[in-house]
């Protein structure tokens, strides 16, 4: 039960018949003379290599205020510091009440400008709650009443 490579070099190019009657060498097959065929033959795998470790450096981030923390990067930049983080960053940090400069973009500018523009004669330039007291004013506080509905029936409908 001989399995020969296909990897190995043939003797010559003569045909297989004239090489055995001379006695020569025995030529290559592209096929296996075992009965099993080749699954029982091992192939010859390059080893695996592992997956490359990816390095991991410590970063210290030191924000706008003053205060730090430290985490892991990629970077091999041990200290960074910034300018501009979500301490004092208007997108991110919209709950103070002093900076009305977002306010203020909208009301001269784009749709919102044009509709205060249109309407600031009617009072459209007045804050929410000097709006709102002065319509408590101008209108009647309406009395809603609660109408009973029947209650459904129970089954199938």
């Amino acid at each position: 039960m001989l399995a020969i490579s296909r990897a190995r070099p043939c003797a010559s190019t003569a045909s297989t018949s004239t090489l055995w009657r001379v006695g020569q060498q025995q030529p290559c097959r592209s096929i296996s003379n075992s009965p099993y065929g080749r699954t029982h033959v091992w192939k010859r795998r390059a080893p695996k290599l592992p997956h490359p470790l990816v390095p991991k450096f410590p970063q210290k981030v030191i924000r706008s205020d003053g205060t730090s923390f430290t985490h892991w990067s990629t970077s091999p930049i041990s200290l960074v510091r910034l300018t501009r983080d979500t301490t004092n960053n208007p997108n991110w940090n919209t709950g103070n009440p002093g900076d009305r400069s977002f306010e203020e973009e909208n009301t001269t500018t784009g749709r919102l400008g044009r509709f205060s523009r249109k309407f600031a004669d009617l009072g459209a330039d007045l804050d929410d709650q000097q709006w709102m007291q002065e319509m408590t004013t101008v209108m009647k506080p309406e009395i809603i009443k609660q109408v009973d509905r029947p209650k459904p029936k129970k089954g199938k409908k």
